[in-house]
């Protein structure tokens, strides 16, 4: 089964409604807590290569007109596994969009620094004068059970697609995920070689399901029902805001925030959801043709 890798979805309330509520409809100045769990992306840990021992210093910053604190917190192996932010704001949804955008930059800066790699691996918002408290960490999916046979038929001239999916579903990174899964469906858009020249009938769709599961149904409710083609030609618009941003750093898609930030995570899970439909729909259908194509026993005397 298919399942949203992107961590940019929506904060999960872990404390009661009425709780999620006064928080919400709370205007005062107070503190906001704001955690940061950082991974190395290679090994997977939740950890970076940073000494704890060397950042114990408590940084005092201005973030959107919100004063703030920084503290950065090791787990049991010395490295950074934790960065915490206090901030003083009115709307913990506000600070965590704050917080995430600055130690994103923070990263960036350490990583050129050390020539380390380092990520966000999820984090927790809390609103100790409400008692409310939000969390978002990855997605712990069951193992699933795999049949060598099945998976054994796949024709030589879609293996290079198929190494462009893996590439959309490897990636934590949403700017990425985007252009892989688009570069699958551009070339079945177009009815590009390996996929066939004539469209398939019946035409496939962009089902309640496809948004559902990628968490687009909030900003992508408008494809519903709509021919898949149509949502192909739609990205196209965010390709380019990616591919725009290489050329011009901070003024396409990574330089977005808030509302934009998070559309463009659920389109790349929704691109990276109907890249794989495609390229399903054309395994069944070159194993039908495969089949029918085997020439049939022949009968001894």
């Amino acid at each position: 089964m298919w399942i949203p890798y992107d961590l940019t979805g929506s904060l999960k309330g872990e404390t009661s409604a009425a709780s999620l509520q006064r928080s919400q409809a709370d205007r005062s100045v107070r503190d906001v807590l704001v955690g940061f769990f950082v991974r190395n992306p290679i090994t997977q840990s939740w950890e970076i290569d940073i000494r704890a021992e060397a950042v114990k210093e408590v940084l005092r910053v201005d973030l959107d007109g919100m004063s703030a604190e920084i503290a950065c917190y090791g787990d049991d192996s010395g490295k950074l596994s934790e960065i915490i932010y206090r901030v003083k704001g009115t709307e913990p949804y506000a600070a965590f969009d704050a917080c995430r955008h600055d130690l994103e930059d923070r990263l960036a800066r350490w990583t050129v620094e050390i020539g380390r790699g380092m990520a966000i691996a999820g984090w927790r918002v809390a609103d100790p004068a409400n008692e409310a408290r939000w969390r978002c960490t990855p997605y712990r999916p069951s193992a699933l059970d795999l049949d060598l046979d099945t998976v054994a038929f796949a024709p030589d001239d879609l293996k290079p697609l198929l190494r462009l999916y893996q590439r959309a579903r490897n990636a934590s990174d949403p700017a990425w995920r985007l252009l892989n899964a688009y570069a699958v469906l551009k070339s079945w858009r177009a009815g590009k070689d390996p996929f066939p020249t004539k469209p398939q009938r019946p035409s496939p769709t962009v089902t309640l399901e496809m948004l559902v599961h990628s968490g687009a149904l909030s900003c992508a409710i408008s494809f519903k029902d709509q021919p898949l083609a149509s949502f192909v030609d739609a990205l196209e618009v965010w390709r380019d805001a990616v591919l725009h941003d290489l050329e011009l750093p901070g003024e396409g898609a990574h330089g977005l925030r808030g509302e934009a930030r998070w559309r463009l995570a659920y389109m790349a899970s929704l691109a990276d959801l109907a890249a794989r439909k495609t390229l399903l729909s054309e395994i069944a259908r070159r194993r039908v043709t495969h089949q029918c194509s085997r020439p049939e026993p022949q009968l001894q005397s």
